[in-house]
């Protein structure tokens, strides 16, 4: 009968020593990015006599909290804040290439341009005025061509952002693998795999935000990554993922077997987003303005004369067709007095006429014009990135909601396991002292012999 209660004891003190290392392992790993809490779980060792007398407690496991539904809502959460995140970065430095409202900014620039044609009206003659207006219209050029630059610039810094976070996302999916392949094997051997469960947790979550991949753990313990249906981890084989094509058609390809991979969360589609959609619109707008203030001006020149009453066909004030190439007529830029202000050819009233570049003044902010091409693309940029702006306040909102109900279910709560531990320690010393009891009973028994 003594036999039967120490091995009832020493089953306690066992159980509860194993139970009070699981806590210990929560709180050391309260605050580790992916660590699920763990609980042991102590269940009664019948002993299986005609009296029904157990045999103590068995340790049947540690398991890690059931969070699967939590896990996916955190991670699809955090994947639409990163895309929105990775987006309102680059259209927020696409914005400041069009610092507006400015006394010197292009808007303020266009306005000068215009203004400086109705000083040519009153003195035709006078080369100053005449050399303003080239002044003016190189200024315009160097601004162009200046925001061109940032966004061909903010483009490359995208697609290499880009770039980098697809290679290191190839990285996590050959982890992922290679770690599906260690559970299978540690669990076949019959042992708990819970540490490289949390190991994959943390890379699961690093790859949700990186490109928007969910994870789902299958029956066997190992875990697939997709994205959209598309299976990127399977078991212990893991895909590759490629960039495809340019701006305006960048594609995320998976290399094994060439299909589209759907990038539709995590930084890599805000990235490719700004890169396919927002950043050549911007351009295509601007290109738009140069080629409209081009084709403005020198349609406008070519119904002029010059000072020496030649054709202002001939003598365009803009040359190029974007807003990269656009440059003054070298012509204009030595010789001023070819500017065709005048409305007749007629000598020597061309020298003094300057109603064509009246007529040139008057079309500042003309419907459709360069100024009100320019308006729009300023407006519509500062719209998207209004708009992005609130996005992502919602989202942020949606993912610190995800993760604080995925805490509540597998996080770590100090408080509760402090209490445990003490539930915990007193089981242990409870054992202990029954331990010592059933010694002092079969000492005072052996020595009453």
């Amino acid at each position: 009968m003594a036999e039967i209660g120490l091995n009832i004891a020493v089953s306690g003190l066992d159980a509860q020593q194993v139970a009070m290392d699981t806590v210990a392992e929560n709180l050391s790993n309260a605050n580790t990015p992916g660590y699920v809490s763990e609980s042991a779980n102590l269940t009664t060792a019948y002993g299986g006599d005609l009296l029904g007398v157990g045999a103590g407690v068995h340790v049947t496991g540690v398991n890690q909290a059931s969070a699967g539904l939590m896990l996916t809502n955190n991670q699809q959460a955090q994947g639409a804040l990163a895309q929105s995140t990775s987006l309102q970065q680059v259209l927020t430095e696409a914005q400041t290439s069009f610092p507006e409202p400015s006394t010197s900014g292009f808007g303020a620039q266009l306005s000068s341009f215009w203004q400086s044609w109705d000083a040519i009206n009153q003195n035709p003659s006078a080369l100053a005025p005449r050399t303003e207006v080239v002044n003016a219209a190189q200024n315009l050029v160097t601004s162009l061509q200046q925001m061109s630059s940032q966004l061909a610039q903010l483009q490359g810094n995208a697609q290499g952002q880009l770039t980098s976070t697809i290679t290191q996302a190839n990285t996590l999916l050959q982890q992922v693998a290679q770690i599906n392949q260690q559970i299978l094997n540690v669990q076949g051997q019959g042992a708990t795999a819970n540490s490289l469960i949390d190991q994959r947790n943390q890379l699961a979550n690093e790859l949700a935000t990186s490109i928007g991949a969910v994870a789902r753990t299958q029956p066997d313990g190992t875990a697939t990554i997709a994205i959209g249906g598309i299976a990127l981890v399977s078991g212990s084989t893991a895909a590759s993922l490629t960039l495809s094509g340019g701006p305006g058609n960048l594609q995320l390809i998976d290399s094994q077997n060439g299909v589209a991979v759907p990038a539709s969360s995590g930084s890599a589609a805000g990235l490719m987003a700004a890169i396919n959609q927002y950043l050549p619109a911007y351009q295509s707008q601007l290109n738009s303005i140069a080629t409209t203030l081009a084709s403005t001006v020198n349609g406008q020149l070519a119904a002029g004369y010059t000072a020496t009453g030649a054709s202002g066909a001939g003598y365009p004030l803009f040359q190029g067709n974007s807003a990269g190439t656009l440059s003054v007529n070298p012509a204009l830029l030595s010789n001023p007095q070819l500017i065709a202000a005048s409305s007749t050819s007629t000598m020597p009233d061309a020298t003094n006429n300057g109603d064509n570049a009246q007529a040139m003044a008057s079309l500042y902010n003309v419907a459709g014009g360069p100024d009100q091409l320019y308006q729009a693309l300023v407006q519509n940029v500062g719209s998207q990135v209004q708009s992005i702006n609130t996005q992502v306040q919602g989202q942020t909102s949606v993912a610190n909601a995800a993760k604080q109900n995925l805490q509540a279910v597998a996080g770590v709560n100090t408080d509760s396991e402090m209490v445990a531990m003490l539930g915990f320690q007193q089981a242990y010393q409870a054992s202990a002292k029954l331990i010592s009891s059933i010694n002092t009973m079969v000492q005072s028994l052996m020595s009453s012999i």
